[in-house]
């Protein structure tokens, strides 16, 4: 069921018509058969129309359907033969523009001239439709008086930034319930009590999607459990983990490097010294003890430090043998499922709103039998249906409450949840459940995959890629999928309970094998056409996985977590001619089989990470490739001149690689709208590389990353323009290379000036010549060589020019003098300038204001950094009365800017969050910062004297600031972490006054007893200050004051433990050893 069916005969019967009204449909003389075809499709795609959700809800397995798949995706097939057939009697009817071509294209039909293949293809067309007919004939007729159901409602994303607020508020923590809550309260306490055993096991123990592993994140977040327990850990259960795998994971976790360690003695070794503070382990969804048994229990207990371990498990026993405590996890009572499900769906709606939904929210939450899981997808379901009334009540009388269930374990709302998504959803969802469990599904990718699969639909004003990120959006707000909150570009299948239905729902054409074990979603011997091929943990050579007859059918094959991997056997490309996407990314390919041409089908190639050291000239007859990724195949140093005949493709990925250059023909791709490590130019005796003039025609892009802008030779004045949906612009010279200017003594110092100076002009004009189109989001500057930056960054109208530009970085601008006048930019949001070593001073200018001028500065920039300008001295914020400076700045950064004196004036102005200053040596003073209010961090600022007039900070860090002698005016502070590296800990003062490295700073003593808003100290110094802070020490009088204090040596061996108010005092200090 991975094509689903109504959405799959659609899709055919659509790219049937399209194809029939062209001129390729008319060349190969089959227009009639076509049109017969269409006749059929339309009457079958009216009964399939009325079946497919019947068929869902009743769970029933017709026969007729697994033919009419397979006629489907021979039509599909066939339809790409035609096209290219046809387009190359176009091409031979209509000279000069030969498209390279090959016999063995069309693999499916025998050689043969155009009159034969015209019989040949229309005699395919004809017995299809044959078939057809014979499958309606055993088709369910429609009742009398049925209807096409139509399409399903519009998805609830409307707005351009559809993506990014999905994305960011499906990562944000939700509410838990008050249950969750009582039972945090119960086990936390109960975690940090010490026993008598080294190492504590406790179980969370209830049915599946229950909120097991809800309760134990909420465990591993808390912060008296993160407070107590220095080594943190999640490790999630998957039936794939090995035994290396895991052990690995517990090693790394802990922060040791187990190299290339395949030995399982020697990581059990590893373990206990790895584990060699207090330490906290999740094993999420655990299924036997023999995890404990045979390799935990006996390291843990011969290790030096306590720790405690919770497993999370649907089975008691597990918890029993473990000699657990044990927590239950029952279901959701009625009042707390209706406050989870008005939380998900209805978190920013009046009072009166919340009321007039009430009641039939109640009983919605009531279906969902007190399972969070089902609660959270039937938000899903209820977001897409507004805050109408009447839609909440077509849910509540939904057909899918009671249909039959596949799977036991699956609860009745995650049935509802998949067949409430519009066809085209299902099938992307169900795609996702190829990815192992384990590995993350980046968005990237994944939109890809399912463009190839050609599973997403046009759209006027969208991109394919677009609107597939529409689809990825409204997944996530389904809650079906849910990002990753560490990165925002990948995701995870929301639970495993979800990836248990959508496998069972594509068992019928999509195997999974697991390091050449059959742990497959069926038993895939009795699969006699598998569409779909994952091969997980695969070692070495990939040599018939599968027999050659599955291989025939195979539309996608995709590769994870195997790095061994160095040879793909020619065979297998050539048995697999229906081939769409093939991803052997972060394998250890070298090369690709000749016969990678063959694939008149593939649209997607991935080599990300590969060792590929050369693309076979034969790649330019995959003609309807649209995506070829080569990322960091740092061995590639050419392209084949045949990537010109790619004209389909859409994306072209290749940061990364050791390209010398990229052939002229990447100009002809018309349909790019990703480009991405594009090198301008020639390499010494090379010709023909791209040049900026060779842009002028891809008016599609969407990215662009251009490298080597230095060894441009012609005009790049059309490079740029017609580009009207270009977003994404990075533009990069080569980076000057430190060691051969250092080592070059030839010529006189008037020679190297003047060569500088030639340098500088040719970058100018080069870079002047180019000008982005104002649909710029996003533009990063790089390596840029010349004096002055460009005009279009300098001149009056730059907030014209750049309406839409959110995020700029200006990165190594060796050069220039002084900044534009950035503050003119009106939607910029992120600014980041790095490297700019010639900048002495940031004046008014870098505003963009005048003293005449009303206008605002930087309207609603939000963060701004500083980085390596070596020479910045002087930093200056000024503005008149009527004119407002930064009024949406919250954080900023300045890092390693050694010669800045002072922070300007201005940013008391200022309503900043979070201010970090890194390695400025030369900064002596931080003051009357009013308005700054979360955080500030200091670290290595040699010259740093005082800190005074912060009247609203809650967090302040110092890190090996050695000469800081005075603290005031931090009347708010409530968190104060200090890091005193042993070099700088007798230097506290001017007067170098020696304490023997156990005294406190007296700034630090009289902050203590001055102020009593500060609840939490944490300190990080060596040993012997450490020991001055024990009960009785010199310093116990200090630390006894403050609730919460946490001090650890600078090893982190050794620590102490203070809560004032729980009153906990722990320590494994007091020994000399």
């Amino acid at each position: 069921m991975a094509a689903v069916l109504d959405s799959f005969v659609k899709r055919c019967t659509a790219a049937l018509e399209d194809f029939a009204g062209q001129e390729a449909c008319a060349a190969l003389g089959i227009r009639d058969n076509v049109r017969g075809l269409l006749a059929t499709l339309a009457r079958i795609d009216a009964i399939v129309a009325h079946e497919e959700q019947r068929r869902v809800l009743s769970s029933r397995a017709d026969t007729w359907v697994a033919q009419l798949k397979d006629a489907m995706y021979e039509i599909d097939d066939v339809l790409d033969v035609c096209a290219a057939e046809g387009a190359k009697i176009l091409a031979e009817d209509h000279p000069p523009a030969p498209k390279v071509r090959c016999a063995f294209m069309f693999s499916c039909f025998r050689s043969s001239g155009p009159q034969k293949f015209h019989h040949e293809i229309g005699f395919t067309i004809r017995d299809i439709d044959i078939r057809l007919r014979e499958i309606e004939d055993e088709m369910p007729t429609p009742p009398a008086g049925s209807v096409n159901p139509g399409s399903k409602r519009d998805w609830f994303f409307s707005d351009d930034n559809h993506f990014c607020r999905s994305c960011s508020d499906a990562a944000k923590p939700r509410a838990i319930g008050t249950q969750v809550q009582k039972s945090v309260g119960g086990l936390v306490p109960r975690m940090l009590r010490e026993g008598k055993k080294k190492v504590d096991l406790f179980a969370v123990v209830g049915a599946a999607g229950i909120g097991k592993t809800m309760l134990a994140r909420e465990i591993y977040t808390d912060e008296r459990m993160t407070e107590n327990f220095p080594i943190c850990m999640w490790v999630r259960m998957s039936k794939d983990l090995s035994e290396l795998a895991f052990l690995k994971k517990i090693i790394t976790g802990a922060g040791v490097n187990v190299g290339d360690t395949e030995n399982k003695e020697e990581l059990l070794g590893l373990l206990s010294s790895a584990l060699s503070k207090r330490f906290l382990i999740i094993l999420d969804d655990l299924d036997s003890p023999a995890i404990w048994d045979d390799l935990l229990k006996d390291p843990l207990g011969d290790g030096v430090a306590r720790g405690r371990i919770l497993i999370t498990t649907r089975d008691e026993e597990v918890a029993t043998s473990l000699n657990a405590i044990v927590h239950h996890v029952d279901k959701m009572d009625t009042e707390n499922s209706w406050a989870l499900l008005r939380e998900q769906v209805l978190p920013e709606c009046s009072s009166e709103e919340i009321e007039a939904l009430e009641d039939v929210g109640i009983k919605i939450a009531e279906k969902c039998e007190g399972h969070p899981l089902a609660i959270k997808v039937i938000a899903g379901v209820l977001r897409s249906r507004g805050t109408s009334k009447a839609e909440w009540e077509m849910v509540l009388k939904s057909d899918a409450w009671s249909m039959r269930p596949f799977l036991q374990e699956v609860p009745q709302a995650l049935y509802l949840s998949y067949v409430d998504l519009p066809s085209k959803l299902k099938e992307c969802f169900l795609h996702c459940s190829l990815y192992p469990e384990e590995c993350p599904i980046r968005r990237f990718d994944l939109v890809r995959h399912w463009i190839a699969e050609s599973l997403v639909d046009a759209s006027e004003n969208k991109s394919l890629e677009e609107s597939a990120e529409v689809y990825y959006a409204e997944l996530i707000g389904r809650n079906l999928l849910k990002p990753d909150p560490d990165n925002l570009d990948q995701c995870w299948i929301t639970h495993d309970l979800l990836r248990s239905l959508a496998r069972f729902l594509i068992t019928d054409e999509s195997i999974l094998i697991d390091g050449q074990q059959s742990a497959s979603m069926c038993p895939f011997s009795s699969l006699s056409k598998p569409r779909h091929l994952a091969l997980c943990n695969m070692e070495n050579s990939l040599e018939d996985p599968i027999s050659v007859k599955q291989q025939m059918s195979l539309r996608s094959l995709m590769l994870f977590n195997s790095p061994n991997v160095r040879v793909i056997d020619d065979l297998l490309l050539e048995s697999a001619p229906c081939l769409r996407v093939l991803d052997l990314s972060k394998t250890a390919i070298e090369a690709l089989p000749k016969s990678i041409g063959k694939l008149l089908h593939l649209r997607y190639l991935n080599l990300d990470g590969t060792q590929v050291r050369e693309i076979p000239s034969s790649v330019g007859f995959l003609v309807n490739l649209q995506t070829l990724s080569l990322q960091g195949c740092q061995g590639l140093q050419r392209l084949p001149w045949s990537i010109s005949a790619l004209q389909e493709l859409r994306c072209l990925h290749l940061e990364g690689t050791s390209l010398r250059y990229v052939p002229k023909g990447v100009g002809e791709l018309r349909h790019l709208n990703h480009l991405s490590g594009l090198i301008i130019g020639n390499d010494n005796n090379d010709r023909g590389g791209c040049d900026l003039d060779d842009l002028k025609a891809l008016s599609e892009l969407r990215l662009l990353h251009i490298e080597r802008l230095d060894r441009a030779t012609t005009s790049g004045a059309a490079a740029l323009a017609n580009k009207p949906f270009l977003k994404v612009l990075h533009l990069s010279e080569q980076a000057p290379l430190i060691e051969e200017e250092e080592g070059n003594q030839e010529g006189t110092e008037k020679e190297k000036h003047e060569a500088v100076v030639d340098s500088a002009k040719v970058s100018e004009k080069i870079w002047n010549e180019l000008t982005p189109p104002p649909s710029i989001e996003n533009l990063v500057i790089k390596n840029y060589k010349g004096r002055k930056f460009p005009n279009w960054m300098t001149g009056p109208k730059l907030s014209t020019s750049f309406p839409n530009l959110v995020s700029l970085d200006l990165d190594n601008c060796m050069s220039c003098t002084t900044l534009p006048a950035l503050g003119r930019l009106n939607q910029l949001q992120s600014l980041q300038i790095s490297n700019a070593d010639s900048i002495v001073t940031i004046g008014s200018e870098f505003l963009g204001t005048t003293v005449m001028s009303k206008a605002t500065s930087f309207p609603k920039l939000e963060v701004l950094k500083l980085k390596n300008m070596k020479k910045l001295e002087n930093w200056s914020l000024t503005a008149e009365e009527s004119q407002t400076l930064l009024p949406c700045l919250k954080s900023l950064h300045i890092q390693f800017c050694t010669k800045l004196k002072g922070l300007p004036e201005g940013l008391k102005h200022v309503a900043l969050s979070d201010l970090r200053i890194d390695g400025a040596h030369s900064l002596t003073e931080i003051k009357d910062l009013p308005k700054l209010s979360d955080e500030l961090h200091l670290k290595d600022n040699r010259a740093l004297l005082r800190i005074s007039n912060l009247p609203m900070l809650q967090s302040l860090t110092i890190d090996d600031c050695s000469k800081l002698k005075h603290v005031s005016g931090l009347d708010t502070v409530e968190h104060l972490r200090l890091v005193f590296p042993p070099s700088t800990e007798t230097f506290f003062f001017e007067e170098l006054v020696i304490f023997w490295s156990i005294a406190f700073p007296r700034w630090l003593e009289l902050l203590i007893h001055k102020r009593n808003a500060l609840r939490r100290f944490e300190l990080e110094c060596t040993l012997p200050l450490l020991r001055s802070c024990l009960d009785g020490g010199k310093n116990w009088h200090v630390v006894q004051q403050i609730p919460e204090v946490r001090i650890t040596s600078t090893d982190g061996k050794r620590y102490i433990r203070y809560n004032k108010g729980r009153r906990m005092y722990e320590t494994n200090a007091q020994s000399e050893e």
